[in-house]
């Protein structure tokens, strides 16, 4: 090889050259792993919470639409869910009403969503 060649390699090519000494990588490995880990149980944290309240926004819907009322519903506008003595669920405008036993203050969304008032 030529000298210029061999001033450009990225290793010794004679026994006078510098030692070539490896990198540790057990410990990046030991440091990056954990951090790692850290970074995927808090992405499954943060789903499980996501999961979470998307069952019970479900679990809220489906008491609202499970619900007896006389009306329409109107989008941005905040309705009030009731139960009755015998069970059943009522939705009403009347914010309230003491004659039955207060659930939740909902709000009809623009995605046929009702969304719990108290969670904005």
């Amino acid at each position: 090889m030529t000298g210029l060649k061999k001033a450009l390699l990225p290793y010794g090519t004679t026994s006078s050259a510098p030692s070539i000494v490896l990198p540790d990588t057990a410990l990046f490995l030991s440091e990056r792993g954990s951090l790692t880990k850290n970074y995927f149980e808090n992405a499954v944290e943060l789903l499980n919470r996501e999961y979470d309240a998307i069952r019970s926004l479900a679990a809220l819907n489906e008491l609202v639409y499970n619900a007896s009322y006389n009306f329409v519903p109107r989008v941005g506008q905040r309705y009030h869910l009731y139960q009755k003595a015998d069970g059943r669920y009522l939705l009403s405008m009347i914010e309230n009403w003491t004659a039955h036993e207060f659930v939740a203050s909902v709000e009809y969304t623009a995605d046929s969503v009702w969304k719990d008032v108290a969670s904005f």
